[in-house]
């Protein structure tokens, strides 16, 4: 079972057009090998104690990318630009890749592909507008993480 999770999180990741790196950054969150708070807090260093995007919980790559309000904010704003915006994160989602799953499965053909690479380029953009709020003290905007996204897909 595990060999086959994998080779199906490869393959969605792997065979997408999305740029190298943001290829590289979904490989890591699939692995839970980005460090976010919940990561730091197990090794003893310093981290914030809520999610820098919407501060009303704890951070882990799961509440990042679909349990934080202002990442299902922005995957309704940048799934809409498509038509797409039914396939957007709901409150109760139990994780990334679930509803990754669920997503893809409801198109097919160049558009699930285009939609691999949609939502790993999203999931891109939100961990860049984290850290830079993280690092650079920025506070967090839709706005901002959609012309980001933007310029990364151009």
């Amino acid at each position: 079972y595990f060999y086959e999770l994998n080779m199906h999180i490869l393959e969605r990741i792997w065979k997408s057009w999305a740029p190298p790196k943001c290829r590289f950054f979904m490989w890591l969150a699939a692995h839970n090998r980005c460090w976010t708070a919940d990561r730091l807090a197990r090794r003893g260093l310093p981290h914030p104690d809520r999610c820098p995007l919407c501060d009303q919980e704890e951070e882990n790559i799961q509440h990042l990318l679909v349990g934080c309000v202002f990442a299902r904010h922005f995957w309704f704003e940048l799934l809409q630009f498509f038509g797409l915006a039914t396939l957007a994160p709901q409150p109760d989602e139990p994780s990334f890749d679930d509803w990754w799953d669920r997503s893809a499965l409801m198109v097919s053909g160049d558009t699930r592909k285009g939609l691999n690479s949609l939502i790993i380029l999203g999931a891109w953009t939100i961990w860049k507008v984290r850290n830079d709020c993280v690092f650079n003290g920025a506070t967090p905007s839709i706005t901002t993480a959609l012309a980001h996204a933007r310029e990364e897909a151009n």
